[in-house]
């Protein structure tokens, strides 16, 4: 079902961390910038760490065999609609259909490839009414199977760098002392994005990654999967 207030991982112990990921998938055939999602959930594996991938619609049409990679890699699923719109303006605009179109679609392409009985979910910019949660609860046949919205509790605005055309390293630099002082939640950055096709081909979600995982592992900070929370 889906909760009235947007869930956040505020009550985790400290130097505890749920990453997630949002706007995928997407790939990149070389090993310069862009999406990288396979890369990032095989590395994750790696060492040890189940994140969520937050997917959008419109990318799981574009790289359908990821989904089941993700879900081997013991990753979890995550519905972000399907064309990433502000679910909060379709709801002030009357726009009922065009929410049930969102929520409907991404659901089937989810479970055609990952046939998993709970799926995640967290709504565009964060942007979320109570009312949107009862009429979904009423009206969505699938709201049972459903958990979320999720929101987040360390977010750096990755996305941003890749705009502007900046480094892991920075990007890094910012995250560090905002974990530091969050200590401990759900994690954000982007695998890919979902609007703007700058950020997208800049991004180096998955170089950060390589370089904050292992200093959080060095500072003591643990990892948990959504499923947790």
């Amino acid at each position: 079902m889906f909760s009235l207030d947007q869930l956040t991982g505020s009550h985790l112990p400290d130097k505890t961390l749920c990453l997630t990921f949002d706007d995928g998938p997407g790939e990149t055939p070389n090993d310069g910038p862009g999406p990288k999602t396979l890369r990032l959930a095989e590395y994750l594996y790696k060492e040890n760490i189940s994140a969520t991938f937050f997917c959008v619609g419109q990318h799981i049409d574009l790289y359908p065999s990821i989904l089941p990679e993700l879900d081997k890699l013991g990753h979890f699923i995550g519905h972000h609609t399907y064309s990433h719109p502000y679910m909060t303006e379709l709801f002030d605009k009357g726009q009922r259909s065009k929410i049930f179109e969102e929520m409907i679609t991404t659901d089937e392409l989810i479970r055609k490839l990952v046939p998993n009985e709970r799926i995640y979910f967290r709504a565009p910019y964060g942007y979320w009414y109570p009312d949107l949660s009862i009429i979904l609860n009423r009206e969505f046949e699938q709201a049972n199977n459903y958990q979320g919205p999720f929101l987040w509790d360390i977010n750096a605005n990755d996305y941003s760098f890749w705009q502007n055309h900046q480094s892991a390293y920075e990007c890094a630099n910012a995250y560090l002392p905002l974990i530091e002082r969050v200590n401990h939640g759900l994690f954000l950055m982007h695998d890919s994005t979902a609007n703007i096709d700058e950020m997208r081909l800049n991004n180096l979600t998955f170089e950060t990654i390589k370089i904050l995982v292992p200093i959080l592992k060095e500072k003591g900070y643990s990892f948990v999967g959504i499923d947790k929370l």
